[in-house]
């Protein structure tokens, strides 16, 4: 097999990946083996160790991102029957798209409103110490004792337990802010291509993942 009919084969195993998925995967296998051969190969060989045309295509498409993959799989091949198609599924597919993407929102913000009760609490909680102590004088200069000292003991539990709490909400918030994070990063997937920081291709590993540069960053295949 030549370079021609490598890259003939592996563009028709691609199937009905995004078209700029598809030419970005032709182009860099297209450098990869000029390199391989430039570095002394012959065509064969340095076909020969990019592996089955199979595995290279199954790897790509269960790395292409979720929606563009349904929306190619999607695609009729003519433009005027895609936009008739979209008009006329539209009273189904605007309202769903709509309310993934308030879920998405809904989720998100609920994360961040629950760490902001959590603070909130906390804040509450350390008002107790002085509201204790300015419960405390006025009980006095009003001859009320006993609840002085009662006022001032919820106040300065209050105030202890928010201490007590600081630490622990504290702890919880990294945690959420984490999920928040897990979460972006979880619908960002779905559109967009998850890239290695690693730019760099080990030639000497022809059969491990390889490392393609799509957009101005890297990322594996």
């Amino acid at each position: 097999m030549n370079k021609e009919e490598f890259l003939g084969a592996l563009r028709r195993a691609l199937g009905k990946l995004p078209s700029y998925e598809v030419e970005q995967t032709i182009t860099f296998y297209a450098e990869m083996i000029d390199d391989r051969i430039e570095d002394g190969m012959s065509e064969q060989d340095a076909i020969r160790e990019l592996g089955p045309i199979d595995a290279i295509a199954a790897q790509i498409t269960a790395e292409t991102p979720a929606i563009p993959k349904a929306i190619a799989k999607a695609n009729t091949g003519s433009r005027t029957l895609n936009i008739v198609l979209l008009a006329v599924f539209s009273p189904i597919w605007i309202p769903i798209a709509i309310a993934l993407a308030a879920a998405a929102l809904c989720v998100y913000f609920a994360i961040w409103l629950t760490v902001f009760a959590l603070w909130l609490t906390v804040a509450l909680l350390l008002l107790c110490g002085p509201i204790g102590i300015v419960g405390l004088i006025w009980c006095l200069a009003n001859g009320y004792q006993l609840p002085a000292l009662y006022i001032l003991g919820c106040g300065l539990a209050g105030a202890g337990l928010g201490l007590f709490a600081w630490f622990g909400v504290l702890a919880a918030s990294k945690g959420l802010i984490r999920l928040t994070h897990s979460f972006a990063n979880w619908v960002k997937g779905l559109f967009v291509k998850r890239r290695s920081p690693n730019p760099e291709y080990p030639r000497s590993q022809a059969a491990a993942p390889v490392a393609r540069t799509v957009e101005g960053g890297p990322y594996h295949v």
